[in-house]
């Protein structure tokens, strides 16, 4: 269990920051714009965690450190070239440096886990349970108990926050028939300043696992973990998007879209707790993670809508509309399961990607043979890594689609109009249990063994297949909110 070692357990600390910005608008033709900008934001923390001498002394890093005053510059410049000066052909774009908001959470850790603040006690066995808050065990009432401070939180003192150049170019072109309009746009991202997480408390053992991913050990017991916060500048996203729209005429208006994305990264950062982060990141490394597809990639993205509204020229006017979804699965990957400390020596198994095998006499396989093995990973779409570490995030679920539908009613009133509104989401539902199912991969991993050791005669490491054997087990789960029709009445009144 965990304490605080303080009276008063509560963490706070202040922030500012200052922003200035400033931006125009140049019309260098009649058909040409030019719009361009320059952000700029500064950080500034006035106070610091506590320093622990410990963590100093054994690690190199000062827990009170934190990321003051680092500039961020963010100029960004845009164009918009009207080809004809008609507004029947447009050239678009732009390039900048963006930041997002700034996620403070990250740095909050730091000031409840420098070590100083908790302890926390491990003890296994048959412990009686203590109702009383005031009367718990001390480190000296249990026989094998393990006193350790609860994981340190540090930061890079030369850490800054995400930032990304982003370059966009776009072309609009009204086409011959029907009054359509095609639109053709390519973006492109990469990585100037991303997240990275990596346990300071880890050193290199010399040793190997037998696939040969390094195996770590850890350099002070007395902390579960020392996880250091500081920046890569690998990762980038390319997106290219086809439309044709129907602008609105004569009560019609429609659109069809295909979307097809790529984006890498090192981390996903899907926690606000820095042990998460690093400990859900799946990688050979745990501290040096490759870049590999992010685990928010939409590979294909298809996307239709239809309008229609019929007695525009009434006050009773009735709009029938619809929208369709249908995309790529999110992306997950294989772990290897194994008991603490785990395979690298990191104490989680919630980061080891899976080696599959490249035969069956690489391996020692229990409760099932590797014909099934084999047959899980081909099921999971990972065959093209036989004798590879499974890279991340390297296959992806099943696509998933839905069509919404919404109805508006306009009633007229004396002193203003109300609108009466049905939305049906996941219309197709309604009439088929199996339309519009979203399937997924629980917290985007699953795992096809558990590693079970080494054989003492072979020395090979022997694979526990466990459930993998049922050829009926379904690799995925249903989202059974977003995979049911839900319908929504609304009553809007204007004046």
């Amino acid at each position: 269990y965990t304490f605080s070692n303080d009276s008063s357990p509560r963490d706070e600390f202040k922030v500012q920051q200052f922003g200035l910005y400033g931006g125009d608008t140049w019309r260098v033709r009649s058909n040409v714009t030019l719009n361009y900008g320059l952000r700029f934001d500064v950080p500034f923390f006035p106070d610091s965690p506590q320093f622990n001498q410990e963590v100093y002394d054994t690690l190199g890093y000062r827990t009170d450190d934190m990321p003051d005053g680092k500039f961020m510059f963010s100029p960004r410049v845009g164009f918009n070239w009207d080809i004809t000066g008609k507004g029947e052909h447009q050239l678009r774009g732009g390039i900048g440096l963006f930041s997002g908001r700034t996620p403070y959470v990250w740095l909050s850790n730091n000031f409840g886990r420098s070590g100083l603040e908790q302890t926390t006690i491990r003890a296994n066995g048959d412990i009686a349970f203590i109702a009383d808050p005031d009367s718990q065990y001390g480190p000296d009432d249990l026989p094998g108990v393990r006193l350790a401070t609860q994981e340190i939180n540090i930061v890079d003192p030369d850490f800054e926050f995400p930032q990304i150049w982003r370059a966009s170019l776009g072309y609009d072109m009204k086409l011959p028939w029907w009054g359509l309009v095609g639109t053709a746009e390519a973006v492109y991202s990469f990585t100037e300043k991303d997240v990275l997480y990596q346990n300071a408390n880890l050193q290199y053992s010399g040793e190997t696992f037998f696939d040969g991913r390094p195996i770590y050990e850890d350099i002070n017991d007395n902390f579960t973990g020392a996880y250091y916060l500081t920046n890569t500048d690998e990762g980038d996203a390319t997106n290219l998007t086809l439309k044709l729209e129907k602008p609105y005429d004569n009560g019609w208006w429609g659109f069809v879209a295909y979307a097809w994305g790529e984006s890498n990264n090192v981390n996903d950062t899907t926690s606000s707790r820095a042990v998460s982060n690093w400990r859900y990141n799946p990688a050979v490394d745990p501290n040096n993670p490759d870049v590999a597809t992010s685990g928010f990639e939409v590979q294909h993205r298809i996307t239709a809508s239809i309008a229609y509204t019929f007695n525009r020229d009434s006050r009773w006017s009735t709009t029938l509309s619809g929208y369709f979804n249908r995309q790529s699965g999110r992306p997950f990957s294989l772990l290897l399961d194994s008991s603490f400390p785990s395979i690298n020596g990191d104490g989680y198994d919630d980061n080891d990607l899976f080696y599959i095998p490249a035969s069956a006499d690489e391996v020692i396989i229990v409760d099932g043979t590797y014909e099934d093995l084999m047959a899980f990973i081909s099921r999971a779409g990972y065959g093209d890594y036989k004798g590879k570490i499974a890279e991340r995030n390297a296959s992806r679920a099943p696509w998933n689609g839905t069509l919404d539908v919404h109805v508006g009613q306009q009633i007229p009133m004396p002193y203003g109009e109300l609108e009466l509104t049905l939305d049906i989401f996941n219309f197709l539902n309604l009439f088929d249990d199996n339309a519009g199912r979203t399937r997924y991969v629980s917290f985007g991993t699953v795992s096809p063994a558990f590693f079970a050791g080494y054989d003492e005669d072979t020395g090979k490491p022997i694979y526990d297949l466990n459930s993998v054997t049922d050829p009926e087990r379904d690799l995925f789960s249903v989202d059974n909110l977003r995979s049911r029709w839900r319908a929504k009445l609304g009553l809007r009144y204007s004046f």
